[in-house]
C-alpha cells in the first residue's frame, strides 16, 4: 500500500494566530487509485495544471469530493489542530520564543502527525505502508519531517516530492483543504464520505511534542 500526505495552513501562524487550523492529512492507496480524483478534478480545465484545494472553484471541488467518495479502494487520514489544543501544552510558552532545539517545533509536529497517521492505518492493515509527503521549503527541513515519521514509525521509509508531480500528493492536498474549509467555515465536504474509511487523530503527536517541549525546557 502507499500513502500521501500533505498539510493544510502552517503551524507557525496558527501559533501565532494568523491561521484558524492546521491539518495533515493522508490517502492511502496506490498511485493509481490516489492519483485518480485530482486527475478527473482537473482534467479539460485548460488553466489549472494541477489540483490545489485553494485554486479550485466550488464545482470542482464537489467534482473532486464525488470521486474520492465513489472511490471505495482509498482510505483516508487526518490531524487536525488548532491554537487552543497547542496552548494546553506544558511549557507550550516556548512555541512563541525563537529557540531552536532541533527540529523546530513545527516541523517535529507535522513529522510526528504524519506518524501517527501511518501508525493508525497500520493498525487498520498490516501492510507495510510506501509513504510520499510534500516537500516542504528548504530539502533540510523536509528531511527533518522525514526523520521524525521514522522516530514515530521505526521501519517506515518516507520520502519527500513536489505536488506538482505527485498526484497522491495532490489528492492529500485536497483532502486537508476540505477538511481544513469544514472547520473554518462549517461546510460539509467530508460528510460525503463513508467515515468507516477514514482515521481521525493528533492526540499522541501532540503528547510527543510535548515531551520535546519538557526536554528542552530542562
Amino acid at each position: 500500500m502507499q500513502g500521501f500526505g500533505d498539510v493544510s495552513g502552517h503551524f507557525r501562524s496558527l501559533i501565532n494566530g494568523h491561521c484558524d487550523v492546521v491539518v495533515v492529512a493522508v490517502v492511502f492507496g496506490d498511485i493509481i487509485q490516489a492519483g485518480q480524483c485530482p486527475k478527473q478534478t482537473v482534467r479539460n480545465v485548460s488553466d489549472v495544471e494541477e489540483a490545489k484545494w485553494s485554486d479550485l472553484t466550488e464545482i470542482q471541488k464537489r467534482r473532486f469530493i464525488d470521486c474520492l467518495a465513489e472511490n471505495d479502494d482509498t482510505e483516508l487520514g487526518y490531524a487536525k489542530f488548532t491554537r487552543e489544543q497547542l496552548q494546553t501544552l506544558t511549557d507550550q510558552y516556548l512555541l512563541y520564543q525563537d529557540v531552536s532545539f532541533p527540529p523546530d517545533w513545527d516541523l517535529a509536529l507535522t513529522g510526528y502527525a504524519y506518524g501517527e497517521l501511518l501508525f493508525e492505518q497500520r493498525a487498520r492493515d498490516a501492510r507495510r505502508v510506501i509513504f510520499e509527503f510534500d516537500h516542504v521549503a528548504s530539502q533540510s527541513d523536509s528531511a527533518d519531517i522525514a526523520s521524525h515519521i521514522e522516530e514515530f514509525v521505526p521501519n517506515s521509509d518516507p520520502k519527500y516530492n513536489s505536488s506538482h508531480s505527485s498526484s497522491g500528493i495532490q489528492a492529500a492536498d485536497c483532502f486537508a483543504g476540505a477538511v481544513a474549509e469544514d472547520h473554518k467555515r462549517d461546510t460539509n465536504w467530508i460528510d460525503a464520505i463513508d467515515n468507516d474509511r477514514i482515521t481521525s487523530c493528533s492526540e499522541t503527536s501532540l503528547v510527543k511534542l510535548e515531551n520535546d517541549l519538557d526536554n528542552y525546557d530542562r
